[in-house]
């Protein structure tokens, strides 16, 4: 296969990408990887490289990018917001429809990116398969969690809590950004992300989706991910064993074994012969 860095633009900024072209083409639609927010795009990045060659090696052509303010793509982290976000996997897909063959294109998103991606599944056409992995369901929930980062890391930086969770968000209400493991964040991402109720919008997406929940010890399915399920014309939705590998873990995970057998089963026989042994 062959792997190009390049520049493409955004609706504000040149975006940063690395298009995976397949060894032989098949004319099988190009796949658009939406990544995580902020820290977990670092901790997944591994992962998400080794899953863009295993599709490619299955003759998908894919491409990944940096939204606006992150990586290499142009500006700044403390611009951005769920619009933004929406605006640039919108060029991202016309990107991925220019430089493959088949005018389908297929989008995959982990966590935040998973969000992201059936955000946009609502607005694109042509949309051939939908693949969240783990995403983020109640946008509330996960930014008071993105927070309570800031406050654990005054506790180790100061031995103290100088700000706590309301007084963050009374900062961002006062024009300021607050850091979150290095990247500042404003009210207006703050604001339009805690608006999102995932599972309970309406979907008008028609295209076959994959839910995956990921769980270092799975049971059942959570209220949550049936509920968001249920909503989609056609999804299924899985439980695959991995650790969380968007966080700091012990393990290094170059790969997701388990998440990436379950995702090409259910692309089925176009993607057979990547897995092991296909």
């Amino acid at each position: 296969m062959q792997e190009t860095g390049f520049f493409f633009q955004g609706h504000r900024h040149p975006l940063f990408g690395v298009f995976h072209q397949p060894a032989t083409a098949r004319n099988l639609p190009a796949f658009v990887l939406c990544q995580p927010f902020g820290e977990e795009k670092l901790w997944a990045h591994r992962v998400y490289v080794s899953f863009a060659r295993t599709l490619a090696a299955a003759g998908y052509p894919v491409l990944r990018f940096d939204f606006m303010g992150n990586g290499d793509s142009g500006g700044t982290f403390e611009e951005s917001t769920l619009e933004t976000a929406i605006e640039d996997v919108r060029a991202a897909i016309a990107e991925a429809r220019r430089r493959s063959p088949a005018a389908a294109v297929s989008l995959l998103g982990l966590r935040w990116g998973g969000t992201i991606a059936a955000l946009v599944a609502e607005e694109v056409s042509g949309l051939d398969r939908l693949i969240l992995w783990a995403p983020i369901i109640d946008g509330a929930r996960y930014m008071q969690e993105l927070l309570r980062i800031n406050v654990s890391t005054q506790m180790t930086i100061y031995k103290e809590v100088r700000r706590d969770r309301e007084a963050l968000v009374q900062a961002m209400q006062g024009g300021k950004t607050v850091n979150v493991d290095g990247y500042e964040m404003a009210l207006p991402m703050y604001e339009q992300v805690s608006a999102i109720q995932l599972a309970v919008r309406p979907k008008s997406c028609q295209a076959p989706c994959l839910i995956v929940q990921v769980d270092r010890q799975p049971a059942k399915p959570t209220p949550e991910y049936e509920q968001l399920a249920a909503g989609y014309r056609a999804a299924r939705l899985l439980l695959v064993q991995e650790e969380p590998f968007w966080k700091e873990i012990q393990r290094f995970y170059d790969s997701a074994p388990n998440l990436f057998a379950a995702t090409l089963d259910w692309l089925g026989p176009a993607a057979g012969h990547a897995l092991p042994g296909g």
